[in-house]
């Protein structure tokens, strides 16, 4: 009885050592992953704000940059749709470079946004959106909730917005209409950043490399996204 409670006790040992090994692994990927995302987020709106700063003093010919804002626009769609559907049949080196130049196009539109905005409207979204970030981030991470099984749902949740958008942007031109979809969009993103943690704990236990890119594109991408519609809800122009 001894030899079989001595047994079961050597191999729940090592049952912990191997668990506490994986959970340091996985952790250290997260961090890993989320130092390269906030690493890219300072420089793009550092560097935005600066040239928004530019603008708005006349500074940079407004004309020019509204060229390079949809020239920015078109490849920041096809660097997402590459970099989110066919990273599997890119090396790290290719995917790497993509990155690099999604954040140069993420720049140049975001900073015609920051142009518009007033300067206490931009820190104080800023500050919001780093807040409720890691608040779902963290919630993402410790919830034994299978958020997995919802991402049907947010992706219909998210064309519902796209279309709805288009549609008061054409037909109804109203601003109430407007702050509805805010919100809506707002509260969206902010369970696709839980989501996005979930997936990433989960993805970390059988890691590849190039997931490290994938992810910090995703989370940039959740942050923005929380960002531009807490600038649409609160947010005044410099009018």
């Amino acid at each position: 009885m001894d030899l079989k409670a001595k047994l079961q006790d050597s191999i729940n040992h090592e049952l912990n050592y191997w668990t506490l090994a994986e959970n340091e692994v996985v952790q250290n990927i997260i961090q890993k992953t989320f130092l390269w995302m906030w690493a890219i987020t300072a420089i793009v709106f550092t560097v935005g704000y600066y040239v928004a700063w530019l603008i708005k003093s006349w500074a940079i010919e407004v004309s020019q940059f509204t060229i390079a804002f949809w020239i920015s626009v078109a490849l920041w769609f096809g660097l997402v749709i590459a970099i989110s559907w066919f990273w599997q049949k890119m090396s790290y080196t290719t995917l790497s470079v993509l990155a690099i130049l999604f954040a140069i196009a993420e720049w140049v539109w975001l900073t015609w946004v920051l142009a518009y905005y007033s300067t206490a409207s931009i820190i104080n979204a800023f500050a919001g959106a780093a807040l409720l970030f890691i608040i779902m981030a963290i919630y993402g991470y410790v919830t034994k909730t299978d958020l997995t099984k919802f991402w049907t749902l947010f992706m219909v949740w998210l064309i519902s917005i796209i279309i709805l958008s288009l549609i008061n942007v054409f037909f109804i031109h109203s601003s109430t209409f407007d702050l509805i979809l805010s919100i809506v969009g707002l509260l969206l993103f902010l369970w696709i950043v839980a989501w996005n943690l979930q997936t990433l704990k989960l993805a970390a236990q059988t890691w590849d490399n190039r997931l490290e890119i994938v992810f910090w594109v995703s989370l940039f991408l959740d942050f923005i996204n929380i960002f531009l519609y807490l600038l649409r809800i609160f947010g005044s122009s410099n009018d």
